[in-house]
């Protein structure tokens, strides 16, 4: 039987009071010490001056210690501010990671909730972070920018789902529609057509009219305002319906990344908008900065606008092959030559169709009449009951063919592969491992901050692995050779 009195075991004295070295409880291959031994975060005091007072005031909490309280929530996937901040009062690491004794008091979380509110808010201090990373990376030679990886994800939002609204939003035209719209009308114009009005004139302020007999207010249908679903908790949510994917308002965040996995760059916008739409402003960004020669993407951005961007960028767009869409049916565009000298198609009978038309999306209508097909034997076949054949070719389509070339190139067949291991894999690592998969904050300005400093801890992380991997095969190699 047990007996206290009796037994060997030593029973700890809680209130003993001993001196330890914290260096020395924090073990050496921990990644807060492979972090610390990387990047040198005094950088942010640089970044952060103009923002506290110099001269007078009360003495405030070292930005550094806020930023890298926020850097062990992202890294270590505590995924709750005020969790972590109560884990760092009992975790030595945490507080080695931040400089602070055994007995020094850890910030309360709400000290940097307010610093973003009063102070960081409405700046472009994460950013600044997130480049002042990129620089690290370029300084230790780890970026290969030849080619670069992109893709989107939709990160839930912090918003119920069932409290929304229905609100008319008028449709703004980009730059690079409005480049293809002037080509548009230049078509028109040699083909004896008037233009196309633009998408931004003006037709009259407000959705509302008023009958003059009866006085009712009456809804309009602008062809310039489109209807959208919005949310009354997170307006900056876009309501997010994809195949099997449960109907929810999320973000979708665009990064691209090379060949070893660094995220280069991230964009991050409401879940409504479609990767393709979002991705030629971010190439804009990105390419004079890194200057890649490729640019890899999936399905999603394979048409023929980003093609042409692409191309007349001196860069090459790989992409998959897209089957075409609609139904499969005979005598199809597929079935029809196309001769680029002259502009025109012709059909399996050798007779021409040509151009006739262009719509305001970009596609020229290549017709032939039913009284010039003559007795053609696929004449009931090929027309049905039209009295025009008509096959449609997109003014950028040569682009589109292009990647289609490049695409089944040895060099295309070798990268494309490679997405599986670069971006798929980084976003899979941040959902996964930190916190990627939804989001805690409310406002496109907290989760574009929120996506800066997320994708900024997962480079620092890796390159605190790859460096501290990099330094000991040197240390073995220098010991087998003595």
């Amino acid at each position: 039987m047990y007996n206290e009195k009796n037994s060997n075991f030593i029973k700890y004295d809680r209130n003993k009071a001993e001196i330890a070295c914290l260096d020395e409880l924090v073990p050496q291959d921990h990644l807060v010490r492979k972090i610390d031994k990387t990047i040198d975060f005094s950088f942010i005091h640089d970044l952060t001056r103009d923002l506290y007072c110099q001269d007078n005031g009360r003495p405030c909490v070292d930005p550094v210690i806020l930023f890298k309280l926020i850097f062990i929530n992202y890294i270590f996937g505590i995924n709750s501010l005020r969790k972590t901040c109560e884990e760092t009062k009992v975790n030595l690491a945490y507080r080695w990671f931040l400089g602070l004794g055994l007995s020094d008091k850890i910030p309360n979380h709400s000290t940097i909730s307010q610093n973003y509110i009063r102070k960081f808010s409405n700046t472009n201090i994460f950013d600044m972070i997130f480049s002042r990373v990129l620089e690290e990376l370029l300084f230790n030679n780890v970026i290969d920018p030849e080619v670069i990886f992109v893709d989107g994800t939709h990160i839930k939002a912090n918003a119920n789902k069932n409290k929304r609204i229905k609100k008319q939003v008028k449709i703004i035209t980009d730059k690079y529609h409005k480049e293809l719209e002037n080509e548009v009308n230049e078509f028109r114009e040699m083909n004896g057509r008037d233009k196309y009005p633009s998408d931004d004139d003006d037709f009259g302020d407000g959705n509302y009219t008023i009958d003059e007999k009866t006085g009712e207010v009456k809804e309009v249908k602008n062809k310039n305002t489109k209807e959208i679903t919005v949310s009354t908790v997170d307006p900056d949510a876009g309501l997010f319906v994809k195949g099997e994917h449960e109907r929810q308002f999320a973000y979708t965040a665009q990064v691209a990344c090379d060949k070893n996995g660094w995220a280069l760059g991230f964009d991050l916008n409401p879940g409504n908008m479609h990767d393709s739409t979002a991705f030629l402003p971010f190439f804009d960004r990105l390419q004079p900065k890194f200057n890649a020669s490729i640019w890899c993407a999936d399905a999603g951005y394979a048409n023929n606008l980003i093609a042409h961007h692409v191309q007349t960028n001196n860069c090459h767009l790989l992409v998959p092959y897209t089957r075409p869409k609609g139904a499969t049916t005979t005598f199809s565009k597929r079935e029809f030559d196309y001769y680029f000298e002259i502009d025109q198609y012709r059909c399996p009978n050798k007779k021409w169709l040509i151009p006739w038309n262009i719509s305001k999306d970009g596609n020229i209508q290549y017709k032939i009449h039913s009284t010039d097909c003559g007795n053609c034997p696929f004449k009931k076949e090929c027309l049905k009951n039209y009295a025009f054949k008509t096959v449609t070719r997109h003014i950028y389509e040569d682009c589109r063919l292009v990647a289609n070339d490049f695409r089944l190139s040895e060099i295309g067949k070798t990268i494309y592969p490679m997405r599986k291991t670069t971006i798929e894999r980084l976003f899979a690592v941040g959902k996964e491992q930190h916190g990627l998969r939804f989001t805690r904050f409310i406002g496109l300005e907290k989760n574009h901050n929120f996506l800066a400093l997320l994708l900024a801890c997962l480079n620092i992380k890796k390159l605190a692995l790859l460096l501290v991997k990099r330094e000991r095969k040197l240390k073995n190699k220098l010991t087998s050779i003595a």
